[in-house]
């Protein structure tokens, strides 16, 4: 194996030393990434993060494992393997709260009681239950515990549009919960350990790369799939994803470049050339980029059965892509 990229992490605990690399590596078309701890056997402490032959998987798992690395300790002799130096830069305000906060023992009582608000409001609202609050936002209210509209703005992620919607109702449930901290909140920045702080911070960045790589071995997954010639009912119960989410991502990959023509000439083979030929005309008098108007065009103004009307936006997200493919070839052609 051709060594491409090299860099030492060291790591002092006390009087005790720790040293180690990671490094990329190619061999005849093949990308390898890992850990390989300095002393012992060649192969004593060597973790492969990654074997293969694609580029964009290999970042994303090397930098979820130096992360790791990071995460317990490590700093590297090369800085900017993932982005400037966490340890070298002056933490913010925001980000010390929330790091203060996560170190906290929860309150299990009062976040299920946050919970509960945030489902009832997130199915009043008709969106997703993270839009209303992130966890990470609960648990800073449930630490915090802010009862003013002054001290809540002191938490990261309530905004003034956010206070004046949630606030009152927020309020209404910590008003009788007693609290140990005090506000304003400039305390904190004396309150967390830098190595802590540290520490915190990779974590945060390993579960960020960590999910760069699980989207990476999806988007593989989805595009060997499509090569193979699965339906939609294939990948749904393969990947166990549901149909809306998988033509969503079937989307994001035509806007990417990827070719995702097999998958799509398959699922509109059976749909009837008048519907075409009136969706291609929808798409060319009111434009391919809301769903709405195309819908009420082409289906009419009102579709009654919630699964009818979920198969017809389905359908329309396949039309596009096809309308969008064809135009270009025209274009090409022309």
């Amino acid at each position: 194996m051709q060594i491409v990229f090299l860099n030492r992490l060291d790591r002092v605990e006390g009087s005790a030393e720790s040293r180690g690399q990671v490094f990329i590596g190619e061999y005849q078309g093949t990308w390898t990434a890992g850990w390989r701890a300095a002393g012992g056997e060649a192969d004593a402490g060597e973790e492969i993060w990654y074997e293969g032959v694609s580029w964009e998987e290999l970042l994303a798992a090397f930098r979820h494992g130096a992360a790791g690395k990071m995460k317990e300790g490590y700093r590297p002799l090369i800085d900017g393997m993932l982005d400037t130096p966490i340890w070298e830069r002056e933490p913010s305000l925001p980000l010390l709260i929330q790091c203060y906060a996560e170190l906290q023992p929860e309150n299990p009582e009062l976040m299920a009681a946050l919970k509960q608000w945030r489902r009832a409001k997130a199915s009043e609202e008709k969106r997703s239950a993270y839009l209303v609050a992130t966890n990470r936002e609960l648990h800073m209210l449930a630490v915090y515990v802010p009862q003013s509209v002054s001290e809540i703005a002191q938490i990261p992620g309530f905004g003034k549009l956010k206070t004046e919607r949630y606030g009152a109702e927020i309020f209404a449930l910590l008003r009788n919960v007693p609290r140990t901290h005090a506000f304003p909140l400039d305390w904190v920045a004396q309150a967390v350990n830098p190595d802590r702080f540290s520490e915190w911070m990779f974590r945060l960045k390993e579960e960020k790369y960590g999910r760069a790589l699980s989207s990476v071995r999806d988007k593989r997954a989805l595009l060997s799939a499509i090569r193979e010639g699965k339906t939609l009912a294939d990948l749904e119960q393969q990947l166990q994803i549901e149909r809306r989410k998988l033509v969503e991502r079937i989307e994001r990959l035509d806007e990417e470049g990827y070719d995702v023509w097999p998958i799509i000439e398959q699922e509109l083979a059976e749909v009837p050339p008048e519907e075409w030929t009136l969706a291609s005309e929808a798409m060319v008098q009111l434009g391919d980029r809301y769903l709405k108007p195309l819908l009420r065009k082409i289906y009419g103004e009102t579709v009654s059965d919630p699964s009818d009307l979920e198969r017809h936006y389905e359908k329309l997200r396949m039309m596009r892509i096809r309308f969008r493919r064809e135009r270009e070839a025209e274009s090409q052609a022309g």
